[in-house]
């Protein structure tokens, strides 16, 4: 006979199973987990090379730095004023080399030539002229076969010419291809410089007029968000009844879904025409692009974030205060403004500063409300650039070619947004756990 299993048996293997899947829920969530923190780690430890590199390389166009010229298949005419033939005319300068550097300078260095009439002097030309300083390359002697071509500027292609000249007369001169002036990004002038210009030459990469955009527009919109949501907060959570919350929050909350660009071309195309009209009227003139519509817009959009946490914030406090309160004589107001907002000052504090954050890194509404000002202005009437708004133009225009400063400007602004909003969301921990009120 075959012996019966006693009754623990399926107990036992049911709780074997349960252990093995207990252990593989857990390695599941460990590896999700391991792959989030490695995958954060990844993106930071990218922005952090890829800023310094903005900080401590040369960059330049696809040109060379240096540039040779050699013999007569080099040779330009030497002028309208020159005679290539003749007694007094000397002959061609047989090699040429110039070396570019981020000083900026530009070093030219020749041989004299070996045939024609015995050069008495040199004549060094650069085109584009542009606001090259060629003092040091106007009094060469005979012996004399280099000279440096200072204040070129950084970035840009230079080509450069030189004549043999005997008595006044040049003879044919010989000119080098194309070769870049590499730039050199310091990093305190990224600190202290106020002006912004990428693309233009001479550039210039002064942080100040985007963080200046970006903070104006930040700013702006929480004065906007800031009463909507917490006003929002205090009458779902202390006045609504509990139907028209069920159906007022989610209406309210519809707004985080919109897509970004649809706030951004509704800003340009329905508040940007608003303000001008009311502008105009009162004398005032408003651009197409400003910063005051994108901060309106934004403030709208951000409005059911503030509203949501604080609401969530303000539930959290006990009905026994509310009732102590009550119970003093206190009246709705009083208890809203008095007892419940200070219990929750923590929570909504922290809502604050996350809408903040949310505010500082949104993109697609100042990239296409504000407008692309690289100047630095304390006007929201003026069209302002920021940080994300300048990460989206570079990235869509042509001048996102990797190796060049444009380019890696994309990774040092991003760091820099990166450790404002790290700092934001830190001081949003800290308010937390410094005013948090805990009830049992």
């Amino acid at each position: 006979m075959s012996a019966t299993p006693s009754a623990g048996q399926p107990i036992a293997a049911s709780r074997a199973g349960k252990h093995l899947l207990e252990r593989i829920i857990r390695w599941v969530l460990f590896l999700l987990a391991s792959v989030s923190v490695f995958t954060t780690v990844a993106i930071v430890a990218v922005l952090l090379y890829q800023g310094v590199q903005f900080f401590t390389a040369d960059f330049y166009e696809t040109k060379p730095l240096e540039a040779h010229a050699t013999g007569a298949a080099n040779a330009v005419a030497a002028g309208t004023d020159a005679i290539a033939t003749g007694p007094l005319a000397p002959g061609i300068v047989p090699t040429l080399t110039v070396r570019a550097t981020t000083d900026p300078l530009i070093y030219v260095d020749w041989t004299p030539p070996t045939d024609g009439a015995a050069p008495t002097g040199y004549r060094v030309s650069i085109l584009p002229t542009l606001a090259t300083d060629l003092s040091d390359c106007q009094t060469l002697t005979p012996e004399r076969t280099s000279c440096v071509i200072a204040n070129p500027n950084p970035g840009r292609s230079y080509k450069v010419t030189v004549h043999a000249v005997s008595n006044a007369v040049p003879g044919p001169g010989i000119q080098t291809g194309s070769f870049a002036v590499p730039e050199s990004v310091q990093w305190h002038r990224f600190f202290t410089d106020t002006k912004w210009r990428t693309l233009l030459v001479p550039r210039s990469y002064g942080i100040w007029p985007l963080l200046v955009g970006t903070t104006m527009i930040a700013v702006l919109a929480m004065a906007v968000a800031v009463p909507l949501g917490l006003l929002s907060a205090i009458f779902l959570s202390e006045y609504a009844p509990p139907r028209m919350r069920a159906i007022t929050k989610p209406i309210l909350e519809v707004l985080a879904g919109v897509p970004t660009v649809v706030y951004g071309f509704f800003a340009l195309f329905f508040i940007t025409p608003l303000l001008r009209a009311f502008a105009e009227t009162i004398g005032v003139e408003i651009g197409i692009f400003n910063a005051l519509s994108a901060a309106i817009v934004m403030g709208i959009m951000i409005v059911p974030m503030v509203s949501s946490l604080s609401e969530d914030a303000l539930r959290a406090v006990p009905q026994s205060l509310r009732e102590g309160a009550y119970a003093l004589g206190a009246t709705k107001v009083e208890v809203s403004t008095r007892v419940v907002v200070p219990a929750a000052l923590s929570g909504i504090v922290a809502a604050f500063i996350l809408a903040m954050s949310r505010a500082v890194g949104e993109t697609m509404i100042v990239f296409i409300a504000a407008g692309q000002n690289d100047s630095l202005t304390f006007n929201p009437l003026d069209p302002v650039n920021t940080m994300t708004g300048f990460m989206a133009t570079t990235n869509f225009s042509d001048n996102a070619i990797p190796g060049t400063a444009q380019f890696q400007a994309l990774f040092a602004v991003g760091i820099t947004l990166f450790v404002i909003t790290l700092i934001m969301n830190l001081l949003s921990q800290a308010v937390v756990t410094r005013f948090r009120e805990v009830y049992e």
